[in-house]
């Protein structure tokens, strides 16, 4: 449940956005310009971006964007092909193998009602716990809104429009990083995860439901607290491995580039809160940041 992507009601976008603090702005600390830091949704509507107050004046004014990797490159069939080699479970370790037959007999279920009556464990044998993870994540949260375009995906958007303006393009992270911190724990690790996310699927769409509210509201603080949730499977590891240890990656880069331009800093939005989260580790380096109102 803790890797369910942040799911948006389409309907919710034109009533809530406008209290949404998700942008905000980085100053002080010497800087000539100051930056700004956005928080994405990674299956949210191109939209929520005209009603961000504030965010197409920051995309202009800033000299450079960054995510969490470059999309373009990240979307790359040599990209794709990094990641299937990582996805890729052990031929001695494939899901009919690690699983007991109730467990497959529980996935079978879960996936059949996400993707019809053909789909079965067995066709996702080849990968990895996690990959099969991360895939009904995805299903799960496009059942809450179903009119996501992935050809329309907000970050890759974002930087689209940076690039078609002029901008340089960057990125935190490469291919190969997201893919070590997706797909590097045990393989049994990773099947007691999905697991507690088959378990977990009735809650799916409610917890979907209220990670949109949060997103769509800005608050930041409820998103991560769902996030990290022990009911839904939150757990010190996961948030160690995903969110804090690459927050703190991304800050040495940033001290860096921050002083010399202006950057669109465009993240999913659960790197943002917390002791550990971007905003409060660039207020550790000295920095000012605030909210765009």
């Amino acid at each position: 449940m803790k890797k369910i992507l942040l799911s948006i009601i389409v309907s919710a976008v034109s009533t809530l956005a406008c209290n949404a603090q998700l942008l905000w702005e980085i100053s002080g600390n010497g800087l000539d310009k100051p930056s700004y830091l956005f928080g994405t949704h990674h299956i949210a509507p191109i939209s929520v971006l005209d009603s961000v107050p504030g965010f197409n004046k920051a995309l202009a004014s800033a000299d450079k964007v960054y995510g969490e990797m470059v999309m373009s490159t990240a979307q790359s069939p040599q990209s794709q092909q990094v990641m299937l080699s990582y996805a890729a479970a052990p031929q001695d370790s494939t899901l009919t193998t690690v699983l007991s037959s109730a467990q497959i007999d529980s996935l079978d279920k879960v996936l059949k009602k996400y993707m019809g009556p053909m789909a079965s464990t067995a066709q996702f044998a080849p990968l990895k716990p996690a990959m099969v993870n991360t895939v009904l994540a995805l299903v799960q949260s496009q059942a809450a809104f179903p009119n996501f375009n992935p050809a329309q995906q907000l970050d890759g958007e974002i930087q689209k429009r940076g690039a078609e303006a002029g901008k340089e393009i960057g990125g935190f992270e490469t291919i190969e990083d997201q893919c070590k911190a997706m797909f590097g724990t045990s393989i049994m690790t990773q099947a007691n995860e999905l697991m507690e996310m088959v378990r977990n699927d009735d809650k799916a769409s409610g917890t979907a439901i209220r990670l949109a509210k949060a997103y769509l509201s800005g608050d930041l603080n409820s998103m991560l607290a769902i996030m990290e949730d022990p009911e839904l499977g939150g757990d010190e590891e996961w948030s160690d491995r995903m969110l804090n240890k690459r927050n703190a990656n991304w800050v040495r880069i940033m001290a860096g580039l921050l002083p010399t331009a202006s950057v669109l800093i465009a993240v999913g939005a659960g790197h943002l809160p917390g002791d550990k989260g971007l905003i409060s580790l660039l207020r550790k380096e000295g920095y000012t940041v605030k909210p765009v109102e």
